[in-house]
């Protein structure tokens, strides 16, 4: 029985011996003063003015802990430092924190592999580029032959597109994009002209109205405007029978340039396991007669296909 008292009386020895005078407020603007003892995790024991042992008093409660040397233990229900054995300890031990971050971190890197595996990324839902190339096949009739009414000798169309992603807008998909395309006649009436054109386009695509088709594949419609440039023209009167107005005898000093129109549809076909898609098009162009007639307009229809790569950026040996 002795032994037990001794034991108790050190306890309180002790505790009273490492104790420092301090403020309990709590968050209505009640306190308790007295001695504290302990500031640990969960709690601060403190021997309240008129009482002679220590009572605990949860973090939880506490707006601020303020000691008589100045130090401020708890702050807003946080342990900013602990106190045993007259002793102040900062609480750096952020292993909550850590562990918080961590499954923060797993968690997206859960969604990220669950984006990439299970759901990815659309392959129309990144910027491509393509390469196209056409063959016209049928032209208005200020693009044949006036004698035998044989359409005109039509070069090839060769071209590159640049296109942003299809977002939506209301039912359907929308993109639009850069054309650099190439495209050649030659009558006997209008002389030998090469151009380029250089415009924008918007594609529609469909697809999501004609949700029964495949989904890879896409039928689109195409609209655009352009800028039409001669890169070599022939109008030599000694080689060509020119349709010119009364009076001109020299086309010299003539320039070709002038706005333009597209409009086409395509039927587009996206490879599952590979960034690349394939173009079946039809598109209706129309450009500017050549000189003296660059005020009036000329069409000519095309058939072609285009094949798309898909700036996707490869993760297989470099996932960011």
């Amino acid at each position: 029985m002795i032994k037990i008292f001794k034991k108790f009386s050190l306890i309180f020895l002790l505790s009273t011996l490492f104790a420092l005078h301090g403020k309990i407020v709590f968050y209505d603007g009640t306190y308790v003063i007295g001695k504290v003892t302990k500031v640990d995790e969960a709690s601060v024991y403190i021997i309240p003015v008129g009482l002679d042992t220590a009572e605990g008093v949860l973090v939880g409660n506490i707006d601020s802990l303020n000691m008589e040397n100045g130090m401020v233990p708890v702050l807003n229900s946080a342990v900013k430092y602990f106190y045993q054995a007259g002793n102040f300890i900062p609480n750096n031990d952020d292993w909550m924190a850590e562990q918080t971050q961590q499954n923060y971190r797993e968690h997206i890197d859960l969604n990220e592999e669950y984006q990439t595996k299970y759901k990815p990324k659309k392959p129309w839902k990144y910027y491509n580029f393509s390469l196209l190339g056409g063959v016209p096949l049928f032209v208005a009739n200020s693009l044949k032959e006036v004698d035998t009414q044989k359409m005109a000798k039509m070069g090839a169309n060769i071209g590159l597109n640049l296109q942003f992603p299809y977002f939506p807008i209301g039912p359907i998909d929308v993109s639009a994009g850069i054309r650099f395309m190439t495209y050649s006649f030659e009558a006997n009436h209008l002389g030998a002209l090469k151009a380029l054109s250089i415009g924008g386009f918007s594609n529609f695509d469909l697809n999501p109205v004609l949700f029964f088709l495949p989904e890879n594949l896409h039928f689109v419609i195409e609209a655009g405007l352009n800028y039409n440039l001669a890169t070599d023209l022939d109008q030599n009167f000694e080689t060509y029978n020119i349709d010119t107005p009364l009076g001109i005898t020299d086309l010299s000093g003539q320039k070709y340039a002038g706005p333009g129109l597209i409009l086409g549809t395509s039927l587009d076909y996206w490879l599952q396991n590979l960034p690349i898609a394939f173009k079946l098009f039809m598109n209706g162009n129309v450009v500017p007669q050549t000189p003296p007639f660059t005020s009036t307009y000329t069409f000519f229809g095309n058939v072609g296909l285009s094949m798309v790569i898909v700036m996707k950026r490869s993760t297989n040996n470099n996932p960011r």
